[in-house]
C-alpha cells in the first residue's frame, strides 16, 4: 500500500502491516516503471535483502 507525503512513499510490508517504510516517491515510480501520479494506492513487490552492516536492500520491483 502506498501513501504519499510530499517527496516521499510511504509503505507497508503485506505480512506485516507495523513493518512501514518510506521512500524517494519518484525513485519508486521508475523502479515500478510506471507515473508518479499513478503510485497512490498502488500495491507492488520487492525482494528485501539485509545489508551486511544493517540496512535493507530492495530489488525486483513489480506492481502487484
Amino acid at each position: 500500500m502506498i501513501e504519499l507525503r510530499g517527496a516521499n512513499a510511504l509503505y507497508q510490508a503485506a505480512d506485516d502491516p507495523s513493518r512501514t517504510r518510506n521512500t524517494s516517491a519518484a525513485d519508486l515510480a521508475q523502479q515500478l516503471g510506471i507515473e508518479l501520479s499513478d503510485l497512490p494506492g498502488r500495491h507492488y513487490t520487492c525482494w528485501e535483502t539485509p545489508g551486511e552492516y544493517g540496512g535493507v536492500f530492495r530489488s525486483r520491483f513489480e506492481p502487484a
